[in-house]
């Protein structure tokens, strides 16, 4: 091969990889304004809302996920470590991450310490949790799950804005531990 022959198939491959990071960086721009974490999702940083058919408004992580609290932990206590936090992925977060105000919430944002070190974000002092079987954006398949992980007993609600998933409004709220907003 001859130096012409070998500059010119640089000059290509470098014109063809520029062309590519256009290409790449114009698809990976949705033209929004980065308010929205997914379709139908108001996002204030961290969390945001979202309205789940038949349903309601709930809280939901940037990714649009459904965040879950349990009355195991009123108390502000993590209680949901190892294979619990495996099921129920808590939501990670530092004091710089807490929202000033999400639309349609009313309740405090925080961040507490877990067993492990790590720090994650609280709804007056509820740690927030996501659920693995989510199916995605939408999706409330933890409401009302039960389950029983190192001696504790756990009854998953979604945090909702309206009430705690059960058709109560916030009014109504029967003192279940605090999951409408």
């Amino acid at each position: 091969m001859n130096g012409s022959t070998s500059m010119g198939i640089r000059r290509a491959l470098l014109s063809g990889g520029a062309a590519l990071v256009l290409v790449l960086a114009a698809c990976g721009d949705d033209g929004g304004n980065g308010d929205d974490t997914a379709a139908g999702t108001t996002s204030s940083g961290i969390v945001g809302t979202r309205d789940v058919d038949g349903f309601g408004s709930v809280l939901v992580d940037t990714d649009g996920n459904t965040l879950y609290t349990t009355a195991a932990e009123d108390d502000g206590t993590v209680r949901c470590v190892d294979g619990c936090a495996d099921f129920w992925p808590p939501l990670a977060a530092t004091a710089e991450d807490l929202p000033s105000e999400v639309e349609g919430v009313d309740g405090e944002f925080g961040v507490v310490d877990r067993p492990d070190g790590s720090e994650q974000l609280t709804l007056d002092g509820n740690p927030l949790y996501t659920f693995a079987d989510d199916s995605g954006p939408g999706s409330v398949a933890g409401d009302g799950v039960e389950d029983d992980f190192q001696g504790t007993h756990f009854v998953w609600h979604a945090v909702t804005v309206e009430g705690d998933g059960s058709g109560d409004s916030p009014a109504e709220d029967d003192g279940n531990g605090g999951y409408g907003y």
